[in-house]
């Protein structure tokens, strides 16, 4: 059998985006100071159908012990078994104005060793706050998203990810988000992507809507409104500025995935002509087992020997010149004539950018 050291990469992605659009202001930034704060709890998770933590958890064992106890019933730690129990963490991000009563959904994850959490019920679990107060309280029960865990005489099968789980509107909001004023300095919207092109054109945007000298571009990621607010409210007036479009502008980037294979390329890179030549060594390595079996009725025993060779092949290629590209699609055109893997063209890629040819930013995953 011959063993040929090859890795196969999956996928070879150059994306062609139309030139510079124009994009609402809600798609590309946040009011400053407005944002999701997360939320963090503990709780158990019951019902599972043997799945649990083992004996050695003596985190899950100490919370049964106290659920028990807070509902008036004493057991002997001794005659308690938690296979269908296990301990999790609970995580949710409460919006910026959740009121109490409303829903969030809420992520559960095993602390422990439980091999899978299909099945289960999450038992009420208080959500805090980075303060340390009480935000919400999740229960309910969760879904794997398909994800399987099967065992049966020491053979097991596992599909997805079944140590997580997902409670769609799982919490009820107990307190609201105080932290979060609309009324508490001067309105500023924070980019999503800094840039100090984007940033004048936002301003440039909303001086265009609210009239002359109405916003400031402080930075590359902040715009500073400073015009007069409308008497229906700040409100009324961010409804306003998520609504207006702004024209986007990008950076020339090449984002490579070196494990996957993926290369995905944005629409304003540009090449110089360069000439290229790449050539691939692949090594070839037979074992050459020989197998030796005495006569019948002899007294030897059966032996196996290998006699091992390394056979390798370097392709040769030529000289080829990749033409001047204005544009995305000119650049994949010109890679592809190459004929070379995604592994390749990484490579490629990375010796262009070196050679002072590529205009744009190279960034390796």
């Amino acid at each position: 059998m011959r063993a040929a050291f090859h890795i196969p990469f999956a996928v070879l992605l150059l994306t062609v985006s139309v030139q510079s659009q124009q994009v609402r202001v809600k798609d590309m930034a946040d009011v400053q100071g407005v944002s999701r704060t997360p939320l963090l709890g503990y709780g158990l998770v019951v019902g599972l159908a043997g799945t649990g933590d083992g004996p050695g958890s003596g985190v899950t064992q100490r919370s049964t012990l106290n659920l028990l106890r807070n509902m008036g019933l004493e057991v002997d730690r001794n005659q308690i078994r938690l296979r269908n129990v296990a301990a999790v963490l609970v995580t949710a991000d409460l919006p910026p104005f959740a009121k109490p009563g409303g829903r969030v959904d809420v992520h559960v994850s095993s602390m422990g060793d439980a091999r899978s959490l299909t099945g289960g019920v999450l038992l009420m679990a208080p959500l805090k706050g980075p303060d340390g107060e009480l935000y919400a309280v999740a229960q309910g029960p969760l879904g794997t998203a398909g994800g399987i865990e099967r065992g049966l005489a020491g053979a097991s099968i596992s599909q997805g990810q079944s140590a997580t789980g997902v409670i769609p509107a799982g919490a009820i909001v107990q307190r609201e988000n105080l932290a979060v004023r609309l009324d508490d300095g001067p309105l500023r919207l924070s980019l999503r992507s800094p840039d100090f092109t984007v940033a004048s054109a936002l301003a440039t945007s909303i001086e265009t809507a609210f009239g002359k000298g109405s916003a400031i571009a402080e930075d590359a990621a902040s715009v500073r409104f400073t015009g007069k607010e409308p008497k229906e409210g700040r409100a009324s007036l961010i409804a306003k500025l998520e609504n207006l479009r702004v024209e986007m502008d990008r950076p020339a980037r090449i984002v490579v995935n070196e494990r996957t294979g993926t290369i995905v390329a944005g629409s304003d890179v540009l090449i110089d002509e360069v000439a290229v030549t790449h050539g691939s060594l692949t090594i070839k390595v037979d074992p050459g087992y020989q197998t030796s079996q005495p006569n019948a009725f002899a007294a030897g025993t059966t032996r196996t020997t290998a006699t091992p060779s390394i056979q390798t092949e370097e392709r040769q290629d030529q000289v080829r010149v990749l033409p001047a590209s204005t544009n995305v699609g000119e650049l994949a055109r010109a890679l592809n004539t190459l004929g070379a893997s995604p592994r390749d063209l990484i490579a490629i890629l990375e010796a262009i950018q070196k050679s002072g040819a590529l205009q744009a930013e190279l960034v390796v995953m």
